[in-house]
C-alpha cells in the first residue's frame, strides 16, 4: 500500500445501482495514469483553471456521475456521485471538467452532467502590483480573498502551514497565490516567505519515481529527507541503496541551493544533500544469509537492518525488499514477463518507520497506517502502479489476481473492488500484493 493501511482513501460505498448509472453519466472505462487522491493537494498537472469572468465554484449531478481520477472518461473511476449532489469546485480543466471533492476523495466530474449553482467574479488585476518568484506559508489558517485587501469576498482558505506559490505583490505587502485549485489574494502579514531551498507544494502524488529519469542511490543508512534546506527534517531512516530521483523543474521553481537537490523518495518529496547521494547500488540481490519470513517479522516494524533487505535485480528501480521475499517475486516476475514481454513494474515496497510516521501525521490515522502496523514496515508487501492495465479492469491485475499465489504473493479479499453485497468496497486497493512464503 502507498504508505498507506488498507483502509486508506477511505468514502462511503456507493450503491450498486449508482454505479450503474455512473457509468452512464461520465463513463466507466480505467485510467491510463491514475492520481491517486489523498495525495491531491494543488491543481493536477497538465489542468489550468479557465479564465473567465465568472470563475465556477459549485455544482449539482444532474444524474449519477463518476468521479474521476483526471478529466477525461479515460482515467480511474475514484466513486460515484448520486444525482443532485452539491459539490464544491476546486478548478477547471480547459475541457470542461471540474475537480471537486466529495465523500473525502478529490477527483474530476463531466460538467456535461453538472448543473453550475454557484460562480464568483473574477477579480481585477490589483493596482500597484509586482511580479515575484516565492512560497508564502501562513502562520495560521487564512482567508483567501479575491482581491489584495479585506473588502474582497473571500474564495477559499488556506492552511496553517501549507505552501503556496506567489506570483505577485499588492503595494499593500498582499499576495497573489494559487494553491488546492484556488487561486486569490493573502494578507502578508500572516505569512512567511521563502525565494531559495523553500517547502513547496509539488502537487499530487503519481509514482515515487515520478516520470523522472535523473536517478541516484543513498550512499549509507539513515540519509535524511528534508521539507526545505536546513529546515525541518520529513524523514530521517532511510536505507542505504534507496532510489532517489532528482526533480530539477521543481527544484528551479524551489529555488536551487548549491549541494542541495530536490528529490522524490520513499513516496515523498522533499530536500537531500547531494552529498548523501551516489550513482550506482551496492545492495545485495539474493538471501544469501538464508533469512525467514519468520527471523522477519521478529524485527521492529520498519526497523530493519541492511543485512535483512535485499535489491530486485530485475527491478529497474532496484527496489529493496526483505531477503526472503525476493526469490518468490522473481519467480512471479519470470512468469509475469512470459505472458507481457515485460517485467512486473514495482513502485513501493519497503517501507521505513520514519516514513510511515511521516505519512501518518500528515494524512491522517483514516488513511495512512498506524505506524509499526504496516507490512510494508517488514519490506513483505510491494505497491505496483496505480495505471490502467494494475487497476482492477486492467490486464496486469487480472493475471496477477489469479496467478500470484502459485508464487506466495496475494491479493487480500479484503482490498477487491466490491464487498460480497455488490456495493463498491471503501478500501479498495488494486495495487497492493502481500508475501506470505517462508
Amino acid at each position: 500500500m502507498k504508505f498507506f493501511s488498507s483502509s486508506a482513501r477511505g468514502l462511503l460505498a456507493a450503491t450498486a445501482s449508482a454505479l450503474l448509472a455512473g457509468a452512464l453519466a461520465g463513463g466507466s472505462s480505467a485510467p491510463a495514469a491514475a492520481l491517486p487522491a489523498q495525495r491531491v493537494s494543488a491543481t493536477a498537472p497538465g489542468y489550468l483553471q479557465v479564465a473567465a469572468a465568472k470563475t465556477v465554484t459549485q455544482v449539482k449531478t444532474t444524474n449519477n456521475l463518476n468521479m474521476r481520477a483526471g478529466a477525461s472518461t479515460s482515467t480511474r473511476v475514484i466513486l460515484t456521485i448520486p444525482a443532485n449532489k452539491t459539490v464544491a469546485v476546486k478548478s477547471q480543466a480547459a475541457k470542461g471538467w471540474y475537480q471537486v471533492t466529495y465523500n473525502k476523495k478529490t477527483g474530476w466530474i463531466s460538467n456535461k452532467y453538472a448543473k453550475v449553482t454557484k460562480t464568483v467574479s473574477t477579480s481585477p488585476p490589483s493596482s500597484g502590483t509586482k511580479s515575484v518568484k516565492l512560497w508564502v506559508t501562513p502562520k495560521s489558517t487564512l482567508n483567501i480573498r479575491k482581491g489584495s485587501g479585506t473588502n474582497y469576498s473571500v474564495v477559499g482558505k488556506i492552511s496553517k502551514g501549507q505552501p503556496a506559490y506567489a506570483t505577485s505583490k499588492a503595494a499593500n505587502g498582499w499576495y497573489k497565490i494559487s494553491t488546492q485549485g484556488t487561486t486569490g489574494w493573502v494578507s502578508g502579514q500572516y505569512v512567511s516567505t521563502c525565494s531559495t531551498g523553500c517547502e513547496i507544494d509539488a502537487g499530487p502524488y503519481t509514482t515515487n519515481r515520478a516520470g523522472l529519469s535523473d536517478r541516484y542511490f543513498t550512499k549509507s543508512a539513515g540519509a535524511d529527507l528534508y521539507a526545505s534546506v536546513n529546515g525541518k527534517k520529513r524523514i530521517g531512516d532511510i536505507p542505504k541503496n534507496s532510489i532517489v530521483y532528482r526533480d530539477a523543474a521543481w527544484e528551479k521553481k524551489a529555488g536551487p541551493v548549491s549541494g542541495w537537490y530536490y528529490v522524490h523518495t520513499q513516496g515523498a518529496d522533499g530536500w537531500m544533500k547531494a552529498s548523501a547521494l551516489k550513482r550506482s547500488t551496492n545492495a545485495k540481490t539474493a538471501n544469501s544469509s538464508q533469512i525467514t519470513r519468520t527471523q522477519v517479522q521478529k524485527q521492529a516494524n520498519g526497523k530493519l537492518s541492511e543485512s535483512m533487505l535485499v535489491a530486485l535485480s530485475w527491478d529497474k528501480e532496484k527496489t529493496l525488499i526483505a531477503a526472503p521475499a525476493a526469490a518468490d517475486l522473481g519467480r512471479l516476475n519470470t512468469a509475469f514477463k512470459k505472458k507481457f514481454g515485460k517485467n512486473l513494474d514495482i513502485d513501493l515496497a519497503y517501507r521505513t518507520l520514519e516514513t510511515q510516521q511521516f505519512f501518518y501525521q500528515e494524512l491522517g490515522s483514516y488513511i495512512a497506517a498506524k505506524p509499526g502496523t504496516s507490512n510494508h514496515g517488514w519490506g513483505l508487501a510491494i505497491d505496483v502502479p496505480e495505471s490502467y492495465h494494475y487497476s482492477f479492469k486492467g490486464k496486469y491485475y487480472k493475471w496477477l489476481k489469479a496467478n500470484s499465489k502459485k508464487y506466495n504473493w496475494v491479493h487480500r479479499k479484503n482490498l477487491e473492488e466490491f464487498r460480497s453485497d455488490g456495493s463498491r468496497n471503501p478500501y479498495a486497493e488494486a495495487w497492493h500484493f502481500e508475501y506470505v512464503g517462508k
